[in-house]
């Protein structure tokens, strides 16, 4: 016995040991990413720390912060930053209270903490603000400028990393005192004779009802939140509220976690976009809701970006893309004037998925971009140097309401390609009734026209307008539409300037029964096929086509609630298996 517990003691030690070297090896780990967090106790990610150590906690207090929203708190909370920063990181605490403040800088591996009735309020000195020269900001929109004017906001970070902000805080723009809300704000990047209403159309650009206001003469501050070349980035469950300008800006920055915030901007402000993101990678964005005046999102020039599980309302766009590649968006409801926008004037947009959401869009008035087109994507004429490209975009399970029908249109010089449309449905209600008549039947193509008589100009409105598109495929599109529209609604497919259309699944018709007017109407194509589609009830002609060519097959289609199959006759279609209209 006494042997076999001599040859057993050697294996006990070496267990223990074992055992000892593990239990040290995870210490680091469960340091490094569990610290106490504010409210949610989940660890905070991107902070510096020595393994075993716990993390250094600043209190913007201990430096000087009043915290009463009287006393300029700037120079203590940098103060306590600077301090975090130059041991190696830690956490800047904003307890309870206001913290009225101009722009401080967040420098690496340092997280602020936003405790719960934490406040850090915009001062209303624009004195305050620092110049976007003195960060190295510029006026080349998506290389190095940020937001309108001259001023940054408060909270800048440059070449950083390992940054935060997090907690149950808020951060506060102090928007409304910087602006005049009986001013109207617009600008004549339009020439109203093209429009439908011609000189009238100026009366919906002075309208104060839907904003934008505009900005008292001495101006406002800039970007609220900017972070600049830095990754490893984390933003979490905070809220932004009354930005005067753009409220959070992702410049040429990697490696970001944005989750669970809020932000609360005015919707009667113009350019108070909620994120920006632009020239960026690796960015993650969930479980927000934003409602701003100007853009939700606008992404431009970034790469492998993510967005899902969020509630957006805008007076312009929920979603604003340009340049940008490698993304998926799903899983959203967006309420706005316009739904989702693809821009494309130089750079590439392509390989993006748009899933699982619904958009409900209002027409409005003021000098708000978009006329309530649910998806809009358009391309401007090639410049100097390489040619706007729009391709792979692929839309599944979207559906909505609207106050206008979506738009697809390219350039002549610059087709889009490889657009899909899987499971799209819409419902096209009517405008209130004098806004239809003040801004209603336009197309608007500002950023992408070629010059004013394609800025804002006069157009009929089908539910679904196509333009230079290549190997454009509809597989299960239906389109409805409410009682009492006005005139300028047109056909329920519309295609001009196509090679290579498929249409699978497609039920709806026309606005009316108009002679003039198609479920679907074809100009100027070749190569196109039609199956397994129905006309729904009050459909008159279901197919008009002009100058079409290459036509495949019309096959297993329901027409018996159309009047007429054929404005004229099948042209070059190959028919089988379709339930026509009864004879007249």
């Amino acid at each position: 016995m006494k042997a076999f517990w001599r040859g057993l003691f050697p294996a006990a030690v070496l267990l223990a040991l074992a055992f000892s070297v593990w239990a040290q090896a995870g210490r680091p780990f469960q340091a490094q990413h569990k610290p106490e967090a504010s409210g949610s106790g989940m660890p905070l990610a991107g902070l510096a720390q020595t393994p075993g150590q716990a993390e250094k906690v600043y209190n913007v207090r201990d430096f000087g912060a009043t915290g009463d929203g009287k006393t300029l708190d700037t120079a203590a909370i940098a103060k306590a930053i600077r301090a975090a920063s130059a041991a190696g990181g830690g956490r800047v605490v904003f307890p309870s209270g206001v913290y009225l403040s101009g722009t401080f800088e967040l420098l690496s591996n340092v997280t602020l903490d936003l405790q719960a009735n934490a406040v850090i309020l915009g001062s209303a000195n624009l004195a305050d603000y620092s110049a976007i020269s003195d960060f190295g900001f510029a006026k080349v929109y998506g290389e190095n400028s940020t937001g309108e004017g001259n001023l940054v906001g408060i909270i800048v970070a440059r070449n950083a990393e390992h940054i935060a902000i997090v907690g149950q805080g808020t951060v506060d723009g102090n928007a409304d005192i910087f602006f005049d809300f009986k001013k109207p704000h617009y600008g004549m990047d339009f020439d109203p004779q093209y429009t439908r209403q011609g000189k009238d159309f100026l009366k919906s650009m002075l309208e104060l009802g839907d904003g934008p206001v505009e900005t008292k003469d001495a101006g406002r501050p800039g970007t609220m939140i900017v972070f600049n070349h830095s990754r490893n980035i984390l933003v979490r469950d905070v809220t932004f509220r009354n930005a005067p300008n753009w409220t959070f800006h992702l410049n040429h920055s990697q490696r970001a976690v944005i989750q669970g915030i809020h932000i609360v901007n005015s919707l009667l402000l113009p350019n108070n976009d909620g994120i920006d993101c632009l020239g960026c990678r690796d960015v993650h964005i969930s479980d927000c809701d934003i409602a701003a005046g100007d853009d939700d999102f606008a992404f431009y020039g970034s790469e492998d970006v993510g967005l899902t599980n969020c509630s957006l309302i805008s007076h312009s766009a929920g979603i604003r893309m340009e340049n940008t590649r490698w993304g998926t968006f799903s899983d959203l409801t967006i309420h706005s004037n316009r739904g989702i926008g693809i821009f494309e004037r130089t750079g590439t947009t392509a390989n993006i998925s748009f899933s699982n959401i619904a958009i409900e869009t209002h027409l409005l008035t003021g000098h708000w971009w978009g006329k309530a087109e649910p998806i809009f994507i358009a391309v401007g004429p090639p410049g100097e140097g390489k040619a706007p490209e729009v391709r792979d975009i692929h839309f599944s399970n979207i559906f909505g309401t609207a106050e206008a029908g979506m738009v697809l249109y390219g350039d002549e010089k610059a087709w889009l390609r490889g657009i899909t449309f899987d499971q799209v449905r819409f419902t096209i209600r009517p405008a209130r009734n004098e806004v239809a008549q003040l801004a209603g039947g336009n197309f608007d193509f500002r950023w992408t026209a070629a010059n004013m008589s394609r800025a804002v100009f006069k157009h009929d409105i089908p539910a679904l307008y196509l333009r230079f598109v290549d190997s454009m495929e509809i597989h299960g599109l239906r389109v409805d539409w409410e009682a009492n529209l006005p005139g300028y609604f047109s056909n329920g497919i519309e295609c001009e300037d196509f090679r290579d259309l498929s249409i699978d699944r497609f039920e709806g018709r026309a606005a009316r029964e108009d002679a003039g007017i198609a479920a679907i109407s074809l100009l100027r194509g070749k190569g196109v096929s039609i199956l397994n589609s129905r006309a729904l009830p009050g459909a008159g002609i279901f197919l008009r086509t002009a100058e079409i060519s290459g036509e495949g097959s019309f096959a297993l289609n329901d027409l018996r609630s159309a009047k007429r199959a054929f404005s004229k006759d099948a042209g070059g279609f190959a028919l089988y298996g379709n339930l026509m209209p009864p004879k007249q």
